[in-house]
């Protein structure tokens, strides 16, 4: 003689329905904490001129990209943080220097020609790239990247102006997209394991 439970097929769907509920709280929490890129919408392939010719952003995928705005008469900003870049090459091993590059783009392109940037930004390390173009393509570029910079002048000096700019390294990752954002005030060391992060993935 079987006795009856009617309550059991209820139950049954009620802890199926659990399971089901815990199931999908797992799978939207582990998805919630995947690591989102607050960058992903800054920036974009560009191409402006170095002084063996056009040079795009998409030429170096597959590899991290440190990129700098600024000019070469600029007498502090620049040179600190393009003489970061090049101790951030130092402090990497060989393997994974030889997957970044550093690209500085002027600003000042009345005087920056595409000659004059490309040997300004090699003084401070082989692997950094000059670029510059005219002044409606770098400041397209420039809007890309939320990039400030204006002429200033400066009778009383023999520049006759200076440009004042943001002073933020971008750090690209190998399928192109901004991943972080350096600060002038930061160290190498700091840029080195930033680089590392971006190359990790």
């Amino acid at each position: 003689m079987t006795t009856k439970n009617p309550w059991r097929l209820p139950l049954i769907a009620l802890l199926c329905a659990t399971m089901l509920g815990l199931g999908a709280g797992v799978w939207l929490q582990q998805r919630s904490a995947e690591p989102v890129n607050p960058y992903e919408k800054l920036g974009g392939d560009f191409t402006l001129t170095s002084a063996q010719g056009p040079v795009s952003l998409s030429d170096y995928r597959g590899k991290a990209v440190m990129l700098f705005f600024g000019y070469t008469l600029c007498p502090d900003v620049c040179p600190t943080d393009l003489a970061r870049m090049s101790a951030v090459f130092d402090q990497l091993s060989d393997s994974e220097a030889q997957r970044v590059v550093g690209i500085f783009v002027s600003v000042d392109t009345d005087r920056d020609t595409p000659e004059r940037v490309t040997e300004y930004a090699a003084f401070f390390h082989n692997q950094i790239i000059g670029l510059s173009g005219s002044a409606e393509a770098v400041a397209a570029v420039a809007k890309q990247y939320y990039v400030l910079y204006q002429r200033v002048d400066a009778e009383d000096s023999a520049l006759s102006y200076t440009m004042d700019h943001s002073a933020t390294t971008y750090l690209i990752g190998p399928k192109g997209k901004v991943r972080d954002l350096i600060q002038h005030g930061a160290g190498a060391q700091e840029m080195a394991q930033a680089v590392r992060a971006v190359l990790a993935g």
